[in-house]
């Protein structure tokens, strides 16, 4: 019988019935982030902000703090944490969206040079750089560090290097590479996000305490509460400067919040946070609306996944050894009706693209020639079924498709296709969308003829030997192409530019030709929201982008007081104010503000529960003398072992982010069961719960433990004593 979600379905058929032109939901709301390409490249630039920079404030987003402070160990969000502290020697240039060799930059290297043979770079290092600590930077830091990222034993990303030996110190401010082979790919991995340089005097020191945190970056890491925040100053030493002249950078420091997405996203709305974060945004459409509506001034930019799900075909099963078999079911394939599938709106995906990203895969026309997605549905529906035919297949067959998954990912692109199929070539596809444990049980024992997978080839298309080299763990086609294996070896070896490209196509168009799989438009957009006196941001294909680090993002101090109704707090200047500068054409000249100076922020204090006086809902929540009013806790009264469900009702500072913790009776224990955080509204309305306390919790007074956090950072903690009876 056939696993399907028959919710899913029901969208499925319709979708389908109203054909591949009818509109998907909810797009036309959705900001467009068409590219624009530079004259004579395939590149596509970033927007220009052309107003002179203003020094001051904290900026303030969220995310998961991770758990190393190590980006060599790549820790699940490592570099957000970790970018606003560290350099690397190269970076990719954040004036493009695109991530590709020719848009490589100099970070701490201020510029290198290879050998003729390409198995030698040496790398010029910007010289006065200092650690936060106040030790100078030095080429035997580029060394240790070359060499940590490139041994397994040490580090999680010792495969972004295979091509490196070692490399010796010249002399301070020089470092010379030795290299295996030629390689285009080390230059690429040297400008991911986890490639950062790292202190050879702080070399044993754990990656789980602050003490790591000393780099070069423009931010100095000021405090660290795991799974709470990390706060930076700025940097007064910072070795760079902007385009006019002026020190880097400008914010006086940044603060991350270890949020969930969901509770993040109210973040935004109640104004706590200035941004969701540098690399996550909206992913659906019901997400990109509740944060349209509720903060109609937010700005939009689209940041494209740069990897996919792809739909392999088991080579080692009949038919689909047939070719015309595969170039039937590639026919039929319409892209944007499997992103619609995959995540609800085809604005968060890109068609009539190929098995990689926009950056490096071939051009849009010669896809859709190569796909036979140059004619009509009813030409293409036309021509697979003559093909099915002249394979002895006029009435279809059936297959078994697998995937990981609930009801949208890649179990929803893969139930729109498998509708598809039976619609048009009258195959009957089983959809099987399971655990993970079971789809790797399915592909030991290679009980699957179709699989929908992530291409997961990221930076470098050389990866696509992960998945199609003849001998690879991941071929789960089974391909088997000579030509395609010394493509793919070659690849890493081809330095120039241009050269690698016509390659990159090559392989592609290869790949595009036997079809092993066929590819299915899910590069997943994130529409990444923000408010708009944030002033520079620019998102890359990369999501660990030099972003990350903020180095000349800045908060135009006018439009801050418009959205927030007050001045822009605690700005701290450079130890010099930078001069005015010369300024594009396009901008107007002013002078950076001076520095405002503010009242330090008030402390947070903990009353205990005998003196926190006795709050009604009469007294006014922006009277100083009354924070926090406790309308209602229901029930007034709990029973001990009954797991007794609290909420709690409150009036607080409108805005702001409110978190609950319960405290056990006799044991003072902080109990793990507590409510999910929540955002005030605009009347300082908030309701907390319900939630269980736990079964096993003894009779006794307990205590409800509330943070309230204001919009300006100031901290509000007050108790409530409960009784347990």
């Amino acid at each position: 019988m056939k696993r399907l979600i028959p919710l899913l379905l029901v969208f499925v058929l319709v979708l389908l019935a109203c054909g591949p032109a009818a509109p998907a939901p909810g797009s036309g709301s959705l900001p467009s982030g068409e590219r624009v390409t530079e004259p004579g490249t395939n590149l596509h630039p970033n927007p220009v902000e052309t107003g002179m920079p203003q020094y001051g404030g904290t900026l303030t987003y969220g995310y998961a703090i991770p758990r190393s402070l190590d980006a060599h160990q790549k820790v699940g969000y490592g570099p957000t944490g970790t970018l606003p502290t560290f350099n690397q020697l190269v970076i990719f240039d954040i004036a493009y969206k695109d991530t590709v060799p020719e848009t490589i930059i100099g970070d701490l290297a201020d510029r290198w040079e290879t050998s003729p043979d390409g198995t030698e770079i040496t790398f010029h290092l910007h010289p006065g750089v200092k650690w936060h600590d106040g030790m100078p930077f030095t080429a035997d830091d580029v060394v240790y560090s070359l060499d940590k990222m490139a041994d397994p034993n040490r580090s999680a990303i010792a495969d972004f290097f295979p091509a490196y030996r070692d490399a010796e110190r010249l002399d301070d401010t020089t470092v010379k590479v030795h290299m295996k082979y030629a390689s285009a790919g080390f230059l690429i991995s040297l400008a991911a996000g986890e490639s950062v340089i790292q202190a050879k005097h702080l070399a044993g020191t754990s990656d789980q305490s602050a003490d790591f945190m000393i780099g070069t970056g423009p931010f100095i890491l000021e405090e660290y509460l795991t799974r709470v925040h990390m706060k930076w100053k700025r940097n007064p030493d910072y070795f760079k400067k902007d385009k006019y002249g002026n020190q880097l950078p400008y914010l006086d420091g940044l603060k991350l919040l270890n949020i969930s997405n969901a509770e993040l996203n109210d973040a935004l709305l109640g104004r706590r946070v200035d941004l969701k974060g540098p690399v996550t945004g909206a992913g659906t459409v019901s997400t990109y609306e509740y944060l349209k509506n509720g903060a109609p001034e937010l700005l939009w930019q689209k940041r494209d996944d740069y990897v996919s799900e792809a739909i392999f075909f088991n080579l080692n099963h009949k038919p689909l050894d047939d070719l015309r078999v595969r170039r039937a079911m590639g026919l039929i394939l319409d892209e944007e009706s499997l992103i619609i599938g995959y995540c609800g709106d085809a604005t968060f995906g890109v068609t009539d693209i190929g098995l990689l990203q926009r950056s490096y895969g071939l051009p849009a026309e010669e896809i859709r020639t190569l796909m036979g997605w140059d004619k009509t549905m009813e030409e293409r529906v036309a021509e697979a079924q003559q093909l099915m035919a002249e394979a002895g297949y006029p009435n279809g067959f059936k297959l078994n498709m697998l995937s990981r998954g609930g009801a949208q990912t890649a179990q929803g692109a893969t139930l729109v296709f498998a509708e598809a199929l039976r619609k048009h070539l009258k195959i009957d596809a089983e959809v099987n969308g399971l655990a993970s444990t079971e789809v790797a049980k399915r592909l030991d024992e290679n009980n699957y003829d179709m699989y929908t997978v992530s291409l997961k080839v990221g930076l470098d298309p050389a990866q696509l030997a992960i998945f199609f080299a003849s001998n690879s763990y991941a071929n789960y086609a089974h391909y088997a192409n000579p030509d395609m294996d010394t493509m793919l070896t070659e690849l890493d070896r081809i330095i120039d530019p241009s050269e690698r490209r016509e390659a990159i196509w090559a392989i592609e168009r290869t790949l595009l030709t036997d079809l092993p799989a066929l590819p299915t438009g899910t590069f997943i957009a994130n529409f990444l929201p923000y408010y708009p006196y944030i002033k520079n941001l620019r998102f890359t294909d990369m999501p660990y982008s030099n972003i990350n680090r903020f180095e000349d993002v800045w908060i135009d101090r006018d439009i801050y007081q418009q959205v927030h109704g007050k001045p822009l707090s605690a700005a701290t200047a450079p130890a010099m104010t930078p001069p005015p500068m010369t300024t594009p054409e396009t901008a107007p000249v002013t002078t950076p503000e001076p520095p405002v100076t503010t009242p330090e922020q008030a402390p947070v204090t903990t009353p205990e529960p005998s003196s926190a006086p006795s709050q009604t809902a009469a007294n006014s929540y922006d009277d100083p003398d009354w924070p926090v009013i406790w309308v209602k806790i229901d029930p007034a009264e709990g029973v001990s072992g009954g797991g007794t469900m609290i909420t709690v009702t409150l009036k607080v500072p409108p805005g702001s982010f409110n978190e609950i913790i319960f405290i056990n009776p006799v044991t003072g224990t902080r109990s793990s069961r507590r409510p999910a955080p929540a955002v005030a509204d605009a009347d300082g309305n908030v309701v907390l719960g319900p939630w269980e306390v736990h079964s096993a919790a003894a009779a006794g007074e307990a205590t409800i433990e509330l943070t309230c956090t204001k919009t300006d950072g100031t901290k509000i903690v007050v108790t409530h004593p409960y009784t347990l009876k």
